[in-house]
């Protein structure tokens, strides 16, 4: 009798065992006593300090120290939003600007699962729009210096409740600088045309969905003497590529005052595109190459 027994015990325990987890990570969502399970999650954005640069620079400021000062101030907003893994928004997308005391933070109670953080950094007054992860564009079909992260977590108990995302930026910039002795004497504005680049961008490729041309409007309200430069930027159709940049100067009555196509301009992600010479027809073409050393790298050329 006590030989049969010992089995019985034996696979009662086991049955018992079977019944048993200790498994606390709640890939389901569901904590222990059965109830929905979350977290308060923080999050902390980097690299927002990074330079900044107007689109025109203003070299007539009386105080050049405090002009380059101001230029330090990095992003102007941001945005902050938040996808669970079949792509819907959680919650309302968040948007910060830089005057805000909790500038680049972020706090949020999430269900256990697997969620997609996007942010988004830029400069300027335009808003930015995210229709949904691969859908991102800002108003007047603008692009500004731009930075963007894109996280994937995993919220459960043992994953740690505060993250840190680091922003890297996701544009290519295209620089003028003029060496023209003699200007028009009015200059109202800039007309930039990207052949071949774009205005939208995908946060997981961090590229514009595809191919197209965009013009970028830049108003001067600077003397034309004092102008020294034109920065615009774009999004790229793939990291590293070649396009067509299209410039037009008008003045206050819509008249063209100089313009000039650069063909064939070598473009990439990170990457600062720097063209040296005489843009307006007023004087014989001459060029020279400068470098930015803030980005990845450069590009330069002449004309």
């Amino acid at each position: 009798m006590k030989k049969n027994l010992l089995p019985a015990l034996l696979l009662l325990l086991l049955a018992a065992c079977q019944t048993m987890t200790f498994d606390d990570s709640d890939d389901d969502g569901k904590g222990n006593n059965g109830t929905t399970a979350e977290r308060l999650m923080h999050f902390h954005l980097s690299g927002l300090s990074m330079t900044s640069f107007e689109e025109l620079t203003e070299a007539n400021k009386d105080d050049v120290a405090n002009a380059a000062s101001a230029r330090q101030n990095g992003t102007d907003h941001i945005l902050f939003a938040i996808y669970d893994k079949e792509g819907n928004a959680v919650d309302t997308v968040t948007y910060q600007d830089k005057d805000d005391a909790s500038y680049g933070t972020f706090s949020r109670t999430l269900k256990y699962g697997t969620y997609t953080i996007i942010a988004l950094g830029w400069n300027g007054s335009q808003q930015c729009n995210i229709e949904r992860p691969d859908s991102i564009f800002f108003n007047e079909g603008w692009v500004p210096h731009t930075f963007l992260c894109r996280q994937n977590i995993t919220v459960n108990g043992t994953y740690s409740d505060t993250r840190t995302l680091s922003m890297k930026r996701c544009v290519s910039r295209f620089v003028i600088n003029f060496e023209d002795k003699n200007r028009p004497q009015e200059i109202s504005d800039f007309v930039v045309t990207f052949i071949g680049a774009g205005n939208a961008l995908n946060s997981e490729t961090r590229l514009c969905p595809q191919r197209r041309d965009f013009s970028r409007t830049v108003v001067s309200n600077i003397e034309p003497s004092k102008i020294t430069s034109l920065t615009t930027y774009c999004f790229l159709p793939e990291e590293s590529t070649s396009i067509d940049i299209n410039v037009v100067a008008h003045d206050s009555q819509g008249e063209v005052v100089g313009e000039r196509t650069f063909n064939e301009v070598p473009v990439k992600i990170n990457y600062s595109t720097n063209y040296s010479g005489t843009f307006f027809p007023f004087d014989s073409a001459t060029g020279s190459v400068t470098f930015e050393v803030d980005f990845d790298g450069e590009f330069m050329g002449t004309f």
